[in-house]
């Protein structure tokens, strides 16, 4: 009786704290978005990282997964942080309506910040085979024709022509 008495006066208060410590769904949110209007972005994504990890099934963790990316991507510009956040974001939430989204990212930030065209054709390619029919679908297509060509090639002679008189 006694080793029972002990465990619960150890165990209870350790319950107690840990059940008390954990932040809501809600506030998690909060703090994450307040974060990010501060541009505190390496905060912000361990809030969300944090979100993600401890609110799964939420209707907000596709958006704080996608927010992960984004920041890398827009925000920090660390690319191939981005990327794998990005492909988290497809295989975490497939059938989310940002998926497509994620996965034409992840060519474009291939072709035009890293500049890795295999890889880059690799994700559009992926990205075609998966939603032929989405409205980024002409773009996946035209990133691929246009794949290492600089600008200036891409505009007709006949135009350039016109622009030098």
């Amino acid at each position: 009786m006694k080793k029972y008495l002990l465990f619960f006066m150890i165990a209870f208060p350790i319950l107690y704290f840990v059940s008390c410590s954990r932040v809501s769904e809600e506030e998690l949110w909060k703090q994450s978005q307040t974060l990010i209007e501060e541009g505190k972005h390496k905060e912000a994504i361990e809030k969300l990282k944090q979100f993600v990890k401890e609110f799964p099934k939420s209707e907000k963790a596709p958006d704080a997964q996608f927010y992960i990316a984004s920041i890398y991507n827009n925000d920090l510009h660390e690319f191939e942080n981005a990327i794998e956040e990005y492909r988290n974001f497809v295989e975490m939430f497939p059938e989310h309506s940002n998926a497509p989204k994620a996965l034409f990212l992840i060519g474009f930030i291939y072709n035009n910040q890293l500049h890795q065209l295999d890889k880059a054709k690799s994700a559009y390619e992926e990205f075609l085979n998966k939603y032929p029919d989405h409205e980024l679908t002409q773009s996946a297509q035209i990133e691929i024709q246009t794949l290492g060509k600089n600008p200036e090639e891409l505009i007709p002679p006949e135009i350039v022509s016109k622009e030098k008189k």
